[in-house]
């Protein structure tokens, strides 16, 4: 049986495109297949305002449950934007959440995985953002003033994504150097332009996420393979 890994899902009630594009690759998977997500299924602002209703409103969300009702093995490790979210994932989906990084052997390849925000390149006050504190007071901002800042931070991230991208991916194919003796290939998240030194030992492959594309990773008796779909999904009501 193939093994299946992705990350950055970003899910959010209030982007409902990648929801939809997740839940039917989702529904796609077999049975007995093994998912793992190498964190930020949801995003920051799920995980501060939109937990209480989102199971039953979020195609993703139902279509992991899904998943597991069907057998199938899911194992989610914790990301910058919903590192607090593992109790309600355990809960709500049924999943193993897991500390990372995470090494498995699968399909005699061993597979190193990591979210990645802090190997390098990562802005340091982006930290105090994504601990447990500015999650409470985040949750008790008025709606109106919540959704100024969101949109303020998401305008920034996306004047300096390209940047901060490089950054980070200069840092992991340093990083990845210190793992040549235990590991064959290293799935690295948290960057959301999809990645692949394929010829690179340890190889390093980085997923890219679900916000405006589809990407995953597939392991299976032939090898590892990263699948990206760039192509528009028309949103279905």
């Amino acid at each position: 049986m193939p093994s299946y890994f992705t990350s950055d899902v970003h899910l959010r009630l209030d982007h409902p495109e990648r929801g939809q594009r997740f839940a039917r690759w989702v529904q796609s998977l077999e049975a007995d297949d093994r998912l793992t997500i190498v964190g930020d299924l949801c995003d920051f602002w799920f995980a501060a305002r939109q937990t209480h209703t989102a199971l039953a409103e979020c195609p993703g969300l139902l279509a992991l449950a899904d998943f597991r009702a069907r057998g199938g093995t899911l194992t989610i490790l914790p990301g910058n934007h919903d590192a607090w979210l593992g109790p309600y994932y355990e809960t709500m989906l049924g999943a193993r959440f897991v500390p990372e990084p995470l090494t498995i052997q699968d399909h005699g390849l061993s597979l190193f995985l990591i979210h990645g925000q802090w190997l390098g390149g990562h802005p340091v006050w982006k930290g105090w953002l994504e601990s447990r504190a500015f999650l409470a007071t985040f949750r008790r901002l008025p709606s109106r003033l919540a959704a100024t800042f969101d949109h303020l931070l998401e305008r920034r991230n996306n004047r300096s994504s390209q940047g901060d991208d490089l950054r980070q991916l200069t840092a992991y194919r340093q990083y990845v150097k210190t793992l040549t003796a235990t590991t064959d290939i290293a799935i690295i998240g948290h960057i959301h332009r999809s990645s692949d030194d394929h010829d690179s030992q340890p190889r390093l492959i980085v997923p890219g996420g679900w916000i405006g594309q589809s990407s995953h990773v597939r392991v299976d008796s032939s090898g590892a393979a990263l699948f990206v779909d760039k192509s528009p999904i028309p949103i279905t009501c």
